[in-house]
């Protein structure tokens, strides 16, 4: 993986999203995208481009409740995605200076969103990079959230691999793990965010039983679908 500032990651994940965005028609633009979370296409550039436009005026708490994010897509609705994807260029300086005085606040915001890039590509039935820098990122910096939770929540330890190469021991005030995991990062970050099914996730590359921490601190974006996701 490439080294990049967290603005370059942010911003090169934004230029790519955006202009699959512009190329998309009508009918395409008001496509359910049920893993985002049953928003459409639009609503989801509505979101995306709130959190700019939330962090842009400096409303930082808060940022990413279901009470914003909801606000976020309705003040937007009726939008065009032209109208919308202006907006979101157009709040670049802040967002360079927000990221720049907290880069990993930057990487967060970067994870969110190839998230959803993915997704959207999902419902668009269209190919998704596995194993671009963006996918990778956020995968680290997921498993360090998921690290934390399961400290905070089980005080137990994980460790993690992914087959980027990259590892991560147990952390927190539990530093023996009670189980471990491998997996791409690809597959672990739509795991952790709520886009495969439980059965999915058991089968991940799990050693040790991960049933606690399955039920009480997998993700933080509710339950996991009932039917397996393809792609």
């Amino acid at each position: 993986m490439r080294t990049h500032d967290s603005w370059t990651l942010y911003g090169e994940t934004r230029d790519r999203c955006i202009e699959l965005l512009l190329s998309l028609n009508s009918e395409q633009s008001a496509l359910r995208v049920p893993l985002s979370p049953d928003w459409t296409v639009t609503d989801v550039a509505s979101h995306l481009c709130g959190l700019n436009a939330e962090v842009a005026s400096g409303r930082l708490v808060g940022l990413g409740t279901d009470e914003r994010t909801s606000h976020q897509v309705a003040l937007r609705r009726g939008h065009s995605l032209r109208d919308i994807c202006d907006e979101w260029i157009g709040h670049e300086a802040p967002m360079r200076q927000a990221i720049a005085a907290d880069p990993f606040f930057g990487t967060r915001l970067a994870g969110d969103l190839i998230v959803h890039l993915h997704d959207i590509r999902h419902a668009l039935g269209l190919p998704i990079n596995r194993d671009d820098d963006a996918t990778i990122s956020a995968a680290h910096c997921y498993v360090l959230n998921l690290q934390e939770r399961v400290s905070d929540r089980l005080d137990v330890g994980i460790d993690v691999v992914l087959t980027d190469g990259a590892r991560f021991p147990a952390a927190g005030s539990a530093t023996t793990a009670a189980v471990s995991l491998e997996a791409s990062p690809y597959d672990f970050l739509r795991s952790v965010t709520g886009r495969r099914s439980r059965r999915q996730v058991e089968t991940l590359g799990w050693s040790g039983d991960p049933t606690e921490i399955l039920d009480q601190a997998w993700s933080s974006y509710g339950s996991l679908p009932s039917d397996d996701v393809e792609v």
